[in-house]
């Protein structure tokens, strides 16, 4: 067996697992934990998921449970950064171990035709993924925001009767009420995808297996002096690494600082990198190495 089947990097405790993540059932977050549990009935670990209403409280659950598990995204191929996540992995001590991918694909759902729609139900996100389509067809729709895209379906549900009502929901959830569904695929990109991450609380007591496919890592610079970010990035390019993403965020310790999350492709010298990274550039803690899991 590999040791992606065997799930390595879980903690031996028999006790069930929980997994948290973004409700209610049917999110796109929701698909990305069903993933993780098979992840983990493949391995022989018993589970449940928790739902939460937020982000935050999914990180925050995990980080009060010892042997949890919390699936949030972290980046969408169209729109970019779910900053949400980005912030707390950088402020709590909590560990990524896996990487899944979900392609994303959006439907629309009304309860009459789209040129009488007046009142959009729609998760902001979804609502980003689908500017382009609702620019062209609703382009003067009262957009609603609500706090999930299967959310954004029931309450066009609980809305009244004849009330000008429309929804984006996920696909297979527009395909159960095929009267409603106007359209399909209308994110803005076909492919559109967005990266989830499984993070639990960072005990600190295992180190990093560098073998896995990808680092993710925060530095926070002790200065501010010209040549800084190019220092960094450059011990990536002394030892070979792929550096696969980069973003900088304010650091919050003092106006007009900044910190940067990276992610790198792994090799055999990550360690000695970091190591030299750690010697030269201030702050460096790294959030996991971790594998796709498919």
């Amino acid at each position: 067996m590999t040791r992606a089947s065997l799930g390595a990097t879980l903690p031996t405790d028999p006790n069930p697992r929980t997994i948290y993540t973004l409700g209610p059932e049917g999110t796109f977050s929701d698909r990305a934990a069903q993933r993780f549990a098979a992840h983990l009935d493949r391995a022989g670990f018993l589970h449940r998921t928790v739902y939460t209403t937020t982000i935050p409280e999914a990180l925050n659950r995990a980080l009060a449970d010892s042997i949890g598990f919390a699936v949030v995204p972290i980046e969408n191929s169209d729109s970019g950064l779910i900053t949400v996540t980005q912030d707390l992995l950088g402020r709590h001590p909590l560990l990524i171990e896996w990487e899944i991918k979900m392609r994303v694909r959006f439907g629309l759902i009304a309860r009459g035709p789209i040129d009488q729609v007046s009142d959009l139900f729609v998760h902001p996100v979804a609502h980003a993924q689908c500017s382009i389509y609702l620019s062209e067809r609703l382009p003067n729709v009262n957009a609603v925001f609500t706090s999930s895209n299967t959310d954004s379906g029931e309450q066009l549900f609980r809305a009244l009767e004849g009330a000008r009502v429309a929804a984006i929901v996920p696909i297979d959830y527009a395909e159960r009420f095929p009267d409603l569904v106007r359209d399909v695929d209308i994110q803005n990109d076909k492919e559109n995808t967005t990266r989830f991450l499984v993070v639990r609380a960072d005990s600190g007591d295992r180190a990093p297996d560098f073998t896995r496919a990808r680092s993710s890592l925060v530095v926070e610079p002790s200065e501010d002096r010209p040549g800084l970010l190019h220092d960094i990035l450059g011990v990536f390019r002394q030892y070979g690494i792929n550096l696969c993403r980069i973003e900088s965020r304010p650091a919050r310790t003092r106006p007009w600082a900044y910190i940067f999350y990276l992610d790198i492709d792994n090799n055999e010298r990550s360690a000695t990198a970091l190591s030299e990274l750690r010697a030269s550039a201030g702050s460096v803690r790294l959030l996991g190495a971790y594998d796709l899991l498919d």
